[in-house]
């Protein structure tokens, strides 16, 4: 929930190549039986960031490295130095090129190629726009699972610089089907803010202070309760699908919140499986406006929080072990 010293922006590679499914009616069944998606590489970029330089493309690039697991998610801040550089050569050296550590044509068609082999199966079925950003960004939901059975969501990047929480949502949009329960994924509430390397959502607003749940005013709050509209758009999506669990990913305090926990057995499970201390997460004294706080309150499923700490995890580790962890707390598994 709190700022973490490094400066985390720009989309993981992985929700930038999803296919993209028209409409907001939900999907039949059916499953498409083709694999996600895998990396365009139609589109050449008519310059290539530098060593040295800090810039959006050289986070896109680092993102991408992130994705195949040769650069850590903490590293992903937009500036070309030399851990990006040795990503980079072993990213040559793997594919044959020329071990230069410099981003050209070639290596970004090699980088898009190990991407796409990094890039398990998917398990969704069924993508929707829920709404927009203030600067018009789309808000994307992925359905995965089974309809009818217990609804659960899993949200991460509330606040755009803490985008660790995408990874796992990844992993759960990866891999062997899903059963037992009716999963949605919101990867990026924020986009805005994940776009610009930005806590906050335009105007100053803290999207997780600004729910009509123990509202007060005060910095970065927002005038009124629900006054932005991410919030209104998250509130609006909660109150069609009413989850039975709501898991929101933060970082860098490291735990899973018993503050004012509404679901203590939920809660063991997830620090368990997560292998995270439970831990008070109360806003140095008591939390107002928050969208978990706002969530029990209101309906009859439980939402928690859940902090990586300030330095990510491995990429296998995200993927695969903790979603893996959060879908058995939550009643999930994967068919056989």
């Amino acid at each position: 929930m709190c700022r973490t010293r490094a400066t985390l922006g720009g989309l993981s590679a992985f929700f930038l190549t999803l296919l993209t499914v028209t409409g907001p009616t939900v999907a039949a069944q059916a499953r498409p039986v083709e694999p996600v998606a895998t990396v365009s590489t139609q589109t050449v970029p008519t310059s290539y960031p530098s060593y040295g330089q800090q810039s959006a493309q050289v986070r896109a690039v680092q993102n991408k490295l992130i994705a195949i697991g040769y650069l850590a998610a903490e590293l992903n801040g937009g500036s070309f130095g030399p851990q990006t550089r040795a990503a980079l050569i072993r990213l040559q050296t793997r594919y044959d090129l020329s071990p230069t550590g410099k981003v050209g044509p070639a290596t970004m068609r090699a980088l898009d190629r190990a991407v796409a082999e990094a890039t398990g199966p998917r398990t969704w079925y069924h993508q929707e726009v829920i709404g927009t950003s203030s600067d018009g960004r789309s808000i994307k939901a992925y359905r995965a699972g089974v309809a009818g059975k217990p609804v659960v969501m899993v949200v991460a990047t509330m606040h755009g610089e803490e985008n660790f929480g995408q990874y796992v949502a990844q992993g759960l949009l990866e891999g062997r089907r899903i059963s037992d329960v009716d999963l949605w994924v919101v990867p990026v509430l924020n986009p805005d803010g994940l776009a610009a390397d930005r806590r906050w959502l335009k105007g100053g607003v803290d999207l997780n202070r600004n729910f009509p749940d123990r509202f007060i005013v005060r910095a970065n709050s927002g005038p009124k309760a629900a006054s932005a509209k991410e919030t209104r758009v998250v509130m609006g999506f909660l109150d069609r699908i009413q989850p039975r669990y709501l898991v929101s990913w933060h970082q860098p305090l490291y735990g899973v919140d018993t503050y004012r926990v509404k679901d203590p057995a939920l809660m063991n499970r997830l620090a368990t499986g997560l292998r995270l201390p439970k831990k008070s997460l109360d806003c140095h004294g008591s939390c107002h406006g928050t969208m978990t706080g706002w969530y029990n309150a209101n309906y009859r499923g439980s939402a928690i929080t859940v902090e990586y700490g300030s330095t990510a995890r491995s990429m296998t580790t995200m993927k695969g072990r903790d979603a893996d962890a959060v879908l058995k707390a939550v009643g999930g598994r994967r068919s056989s």
